[in-house]
């Protein structure tokens, strides 16, 4: 990030961007925990550089939501196919199948936004306004 109270735009290559999101970091910035004041609350911008992590678009947050969903099903069908290769009885199947089913949109709920943010930056530029209300977010919160 630039010393000025402008924010670059140089964009980081897109597995920069997903590692900082893994870390729960900005993707544009890199700011520790840019979002999340905690587990499941969101801060409306990064506490780093002030970027919005809403964009203003439709269906943004429908990218995170589908990334949840995507690594919920997948380790629920990576552990039916273990099983079923292996041998394993049915009950501890299903028994394991519903512990993912619910824990693993509770532990990947954080990391999907901020991986997303990650993913959608890289497909979308932050616009002049967005740049601009972040300058001014920064400016107002003395940063």
């Amino acid at each position: 990030m630039n010393s000025s109270r402008e924010l670059t735009v140089t964009r980081a290559p897109l597995p920069k961007m997903i590692l900082r999101g893994l870390l729960k970091r900005c993707a544009f910035c890199g700011g520790r925990r840019a979002f999340f004041v905690g587990y499941f609350k969101k801060a409306e911008r990064c506490q780093t550089c002030g970027l919005n992590w809403q964009r203003n678009l439709e269906g943004f947050e429908l990218g995170s939501s589908t990334m949840g969903v995507f690594i919920t099903f997948g380790s629920i069908l990576t552990w039916m196919v273990i099983s079923v290769i292996a041998g394993v009885a049915l009950v501890p199947l299903l028994v394991v199948a519903a512990v993912l089913a619910v824990g693993m949109p509770v532990l990947t709920y954080p990391l999907t936004y901020t991986v997303w943010f990650g993913i959608h930056l890289f497909m979308n530029d932050p616009t002049p306004e967005e740049l601009a209300d972040a300058a001014e977010w920064r400016q107002a919160q003395g940063r």
